[in-house]
């Protein structure tokens, strides 16, 4: 891919564009052709086609510019728009529980809409039309001149971004479908909780329970903390996790019935009393397979993109916009604070034993802690026999939160509510004249608590979304910074659950060393995330096998490096085991972004309710990280407020 338009032909190019047009639009004459040079190729033109191009193209004059723009927003607002709800329906099958899937449904799945849509907008030079009079500004740039920007100047340089990169179909495609078989591997990974023995134990769940790894799982984990003979379940259901991360799980026990399993022991029998085949087969390393075939999907896509040529380059400089390092530092801080082991020992007291390694997902520090799951559950099942009923009362929780009663029902007209098959999650629209949806799990019996906690996690999701596209002042700056920050509002809807709900018993107190608890443990394990993808990076030529070795060694190191003191115990898996892992190409590191951001926009609101407060600040859109948080919250991104807020609580015990 060198580079076919030289140096001296853009000087030769602007020139003769300053000679028609004036010496005022050199400078931008400049950018723009050095920009569309760039990604110029050889089967693009020679380079007289190239000049006549962009004396063509450019657009000398402000208000011929202004109406490109206008035209470009436009139309391709009309196409993100349309190719996201194409992409939607076609996903709808592994997404949305509302009947069997079908074997064309996964090839339905990975199917990419956009996978072309680079190829063919180079190919008919629309993207170097934007090249051209709209040209890419790197980060480095839009930190250094972003604050003194208008809002349409922000709204341009985020169309410059439209095209920074010129990847092939075949290999956009190629990476959509590796997520897709990762996607569809873990929406299946179910595990029923009644089928795990402990010994010679019998059932110690209900029969009708079926848990999604991790995501339900962990959370039946932090629901039975108040059982009194939660400790026994807590270790049988930490110890299948582990089983699973290590690949010692029997291949027939995940969702199924069939089979009888001690984690502990490895030992298996069929339910029907008869004993297991002698050779019970194990995962070994497919789950691995999974993440394997994403990180050799990315390294096709790294040869096309020469200014960040890792996806680990791509995840922070391009997609977070927050440097490496800085993230990094920011998750050291908060586990190498003297808060952590006075939190870890306090979390110690309080449970009366000394900590096991699922204790990470321990939440009651606060008094009034351990409200009575089974009780929330009938509430929920009650009021919400289905996802229809979640939908409807969409503006009464909005209402609960602070929000006025014309703004709830406008943002209850843009979300749609759906069953989902696997974990709840939030779809965004990228047109207005669509809607956000919004998926969780319904049993059949009805919403569990679990179910409402995560849906009104997505739910905060879902509204954010709503005010960063349909309240927004320029279509492109739609959205915000990044995941973290739409993490972030989720995490403060589902904060106040208990408070949407208005019923089912005792309410624990919102309390900062919860919140520091579980934004310490999301932080590492955003770190072995991201020690997972340097890993794969220096290690190209791995299988599947060496690639479990790895996650496995590279969990057991961050465990000792932040928790083994503070819990007394080594070599702990529970760093690996989430899915997102799996399915995702390093997202976790957001979640912990999340809950910086959500404690310093937590502050801001200074009890207010997020009714108040967050249509201003989502309006922002797609600022900097930086701009965005100095604009909304008057701070930049920090773990300090959370580390001193923690240590004045645990002072004042």
């Amino acid at each position: 891919m060198s580079k076919h338009i030289d140096d001296a032909a853009v000087e030769r190019i602007v020139n003769r564009i300053t000679e028609r047009h004036g010496n005022e639009c050199r400078d931008r004459a400049l950018e723009g052709v050095r920009c569309a040079a760039s990604y110029w190729r050889e089967e693009d033109g020679t380079e007289a086609e190239f000049a006549a191009f962009c004396l063509l193209h450019f657009m000398a004059g402000d208000d011929e510019r202004s109406v490109l723009f206008s035209r470009l927003e436009a139309g391709f607002e009309e196409m993100y728009g349309s190719l996201l709800r194409v992409s939607k329906r076609f996903q709808w099958a592994n997404h949305v529980d509302d009947g069997p899937l079908l074997p064309a449904d996964d090839i339905m799945f990975g199917w990419d809409p956009w996978a072309h849509l680079s190829d063919d907008f180079h190919a008919n030079k629309l993207a170097f039309v934007v090249h051209l009079n709209f040209p890419y500004r790197g980060l480095d740039r839009k930190l250094r001149e972003g604050p003194s920007w208008s809002r349409r100047e922000w709204a341009e340089a985020r169309l410059g971004d439209s095209f920074s990169e010129r990847v092939p179909a075949a290999v956009r495609q190629a990476l959509a479908s590796a997520f897709a078989a990762a996607e569809s591997y873990i929406a299946a990974y179910n595990v029923y909780p009644a089928m795990l023995r402990d010994g010679d134990s019998g059932p110690l769940f209900p029969g009708d329970k079926r848990l999604l790894m991790h995501w339900n799982m962990r959370d039946e984990i932090k629901a039975r903390y108040a059982d009194p003979d939660g400790l026994k379940r807590h270790r049988l259901l930490y110890k299948a996790m582990e089983r699973i991360v290590d690949g010692g799980i029997p291949t027939a026990f995940v969702d199924s019935r069939d089979l009888a399993w001690d984690p502990f022991t490895g030992a298996a029998s069929a339910t029907d009393g008869a004993p297991a085949p002698a050779n019970v087969e194990r995962e070994g390393d497919g789950r691995y397979e999974k993440l394997l075939a994403i990180f050799r999907a990315e390294k096709g896509y790294d040869l096309w993109c020469p200014d960040n040529p890792t996806l680990i380059r791509r995840r922070f400089d391009v997609v977070r916009q927050i440097p490496e390092q800085t993230v990094e530092r920011l998750f050291h801080d908060l586990l190498s604070s003297p808060a952590f082991g006075r939190t870890a020992a306090l979390a110690s007291e309080l449970l009366g034993r000394p900590l096991e390694p699922f204790d990470v997902w321990f939440r009651e520090f606060s008094a009034g802690a351990g409200a009575d799951e089974a009780a929330l559950d009938e509430v929920t099942r009650a009021r919400y026999p289905d996802a229809r009923a979640f939908k409807a009362d969409i503006p009464r929780i909005l209402s609960a939160l602070g929000f006025e009663a014309s703004e709830a029902a406008w943002l209850a007209e843009r979300i749609d509510v759906d069953q989902a098959r696997g974990s709840g999650h939030a779809m965004q629209a990228a047109m207005r004249s669509d809607k956000a949806r919004l998926r969780t799990r319904v049993a059949a019996t009805g919403m569990d608590y679990k179910g409402f906690n995560i849906a009104c996690h997505e739910l905060g999701h879902n509204v954010e979304q709503v005010y960063s596209l349909h309240g927004i002042d320029e279509y492109f700056l739609a959205g915000v910074p990044n995941t973290a920050f739409t993490e972030a509002f989720a995490f403060v809807f589902q904060a106040r659950d208990l408070d949407i709900l208005g019923a089912g018993g005792p309410r624990p107190e919102r309390n900062v060393l919860t919140d520091y608890w579980a934004t310490c443990e999301i932080a590492a394990v955003g770190l072995v995330d991201m020690e997972v993808w340097r890993w794969m990076y220096a290690n190209p030529d791995c299988d599947a096998r060496d690639l479990r070795q790895a996650v496995l060694e590279i969990s057991r190191s961050v465990w000792n490096r932040y928790f083994a003191p503070a819990f007394g115990t080594r070599d702990a898996l529970a760093l690996g085991v989430y899915s997102h892992m799996i399915e995702h190409d390093m997202y976790l590191p957001d979640y912990p972004l999340g809950h910086l951001i959500a404690f310093q926009v937590e502050a801001a609101m200074a009890g207010r309710q997020p009714g108040e407060l967050m249509g201003r600040m989502c309006r922002l859109g797609n600022l900097t990280p930086g701009q965005w948080m100095r604009e909304a919250v008057g701070a930049e991104l920090s773990a300090e407020p959370m580390l001193k807020a923690t240590l004045a609580e645990l002072d004042a015990r």
